[in-house]
């Protein structure tokens, strides 16, 4: 596809995205900034401060009651902005702590829950009813807890979800499906001896309360790797994240990262209270700050999805995430290669083994004398568990009229050759077992050792 049809494709993407909801993480801990009635505000949590950005700066609008510390710090670390057009939520992982903020201008704390610290990192994720929070890191294990805030209650409640993750997951992303249904691809709380975090994707249904495994991080040969990037920033199944000075969108349902144009150093970030992207609802706030001796000036531009899209100029760079056994085969190549490599080259010796085995058979059954050959036949043509006799060996040559002494002689002669022969030409060596006979411990029997029977047998169609 062409990239103007790529362009126009997620333009015509953009039309929907209005009215859906948004979601962005603050880059300060404790801070807040959103949109709320067409203006940029700040809610200072650790100062209990909420202020309104301005052409010439901050101005405080309202105080709030904080916490006493210790609490204070620990349940407000990096706060999370949930919203749709009728709904603001404050949240924090680490922390079940949850706020609204009301249209009159008033924080309002919904939770009555007081724990903290079992669930950082976790994805936080709106589905138009309720809050969730998926996986996450305390300070001793991770886990793959799915739980939700029940606003009846005002507190948090376990879904058991089935299969579960044993070792847990946490610092992800996500894009979702539908109502109750996500891709997301996480961090895996498997213990590792890589040196990069691992990354699988799943499909997060938590209307059958389900995680099903969709594939593993893609290895990438072009572009930054899937920890390199921070995503900061969510709206339609976009999350918009930046590496380097360059924005990026991922969308996992479509399984695609897009790289995007350059756009001015201080709109390449998350809004960090003087400059940056701060998203909302219906729009985007570009917001940058110029400060002098004397004065602050701050320019607001408000920014539609699709102006933001046209800017960006979003270009597909590869999948997100691929199966287990194709990303197995591309981050180990040059191992299976040499693996492959191997299974010719030894495929080629023995075929030529193979093909060159007839030929050496075949001298070897030619040089050997008549005697000596019709006894290989004898040997070869017996059961495997039988013996031949002194005797049978002296009538299949003829010699049984001669004295022992000149039998013995001519026995020992041709089984002597057979030997000296099989090790000339074939690299075997003695296979002609003698066996004493039980009545008689001076009398010896004869026949191919077992274990060469099998490789000798090819020469009967020589004797």
């Amino acid at each position: 596809m062409r990239r103007g049809h790529i362009t126009a494709a997620l333009l015509a993407i953009g039309t929907w995205l209005y009215a859906q909801t948004t979601q962005h993480t603050s880059p300060e801990i404790g801070v807040a900034y959103l949109v709320h009635n067409d203006s940029v505000k700040q809610i200072d949590f650790h100062r209990g401060r909420i202020a309104s950005l301005h052409n010439t700066g901050w101005v405080e609008l309202d105080s709030f009651e904080v916490l006493p510390d210790p609490m204070r710090l620990l349940l407000h670390p990096t706060p999370i902005v949930t919203q749709t057009p009728d709904t603001t939520l404050i949240h924090f992982t680490g922390s079940g702590l949850v706020y609204t903020l009301r249209k009159n201008g008033k924080l309002e704390r919904l939770d009555r829950t007081f724990y903290s610290g079992y669930n950082y990192g976790a994805i936080r994720y709106y589905d138009g009813r309720r809050l969730w929070s998926l996986g996450g890191s305390g300070l001793w294990n991770v886990q793959d807890l799915a739980i939700f805030y029940d606003s009846e209650l005002r507190e948090w409640e376990r879904r058991m979800m089935n299969p579960s993750i044993p070792d847990g997951f946490t610092n992800g992303m996500y894009s979702p499906n539908s109502p109750g249904v996500l891709t997301a691809i996480v961090q895996d709380g498997t213990p590792s001896t890589k040196p990069e975090p691992t990354y699988t994707v799943y499909e997060m249904d938590l209307t059958k309360a389900s995680y099903l495994k969709l594939g593993v991080a893609a290895a990438r040969d072009r572009g930054p790797k899937f920890h390199e990037l921070t995503s900061f920033g969510q709206w339609g199944t976009y999350t918009l994240s930046h590496c380097e000075g360059r924005l990026y969108l991922a969308d996992l349902v479509a399984n695609q990262l897009l790289r995007c144009e350059p756009l001015m150093d201080v709109y390449s970030n998350p809004f960090n209270g003087t400059h940056g992207i701060l998203i909302s609802p219906n729009k985007l706030y570009m917001i940058q700050t110029a400060s002098t001796i004397t004065n602050v000036h701050v320019k607001i531009e408000r920014w539609s999805y699709d102006e933001l899209l046209s800017q960006l100029k979003p270009t597909p760079i590869g999948p997100i995430y691929e199966s287990d056994t194709l990303n197995t085969v591309k981050t180990n190549w040059k191992g299976l290669l040499l693996i492959f490599v191997s299974f010719v080259t030894l495929s080629v010796l023995i075929l030529r083994y193979q093909r060159s085995r007839p030929s050496v058979e075949r001298n070897f059954a030619q040089s050997l004398s008549p005697s000596a050959r019709i006894i290989l036949r004898h040997l070869l043509l017996q059961s495997p568990d039988s013996l031949v006799t002194p005797d049978e060996l002296n009538q299949i040559l003829g010699i049984e009229d001669k004295t022992w002494d000149n039998q013995r002689k001519i026995r020992s002669t041709v089984l002597q050759e057979l030997e000296e022969k099989g090790m000339q030409y074939l690299g075997v060596p003695s296979f002609i077992e003698r066996v004493a006979s039980e009545e008689d411990r001076r009398i010896r029997r004869y026949r191919i050792k077992p274990e060469f029977r099998d490789d000798l047998l090819p020469i009967l169609k020589h004797v």
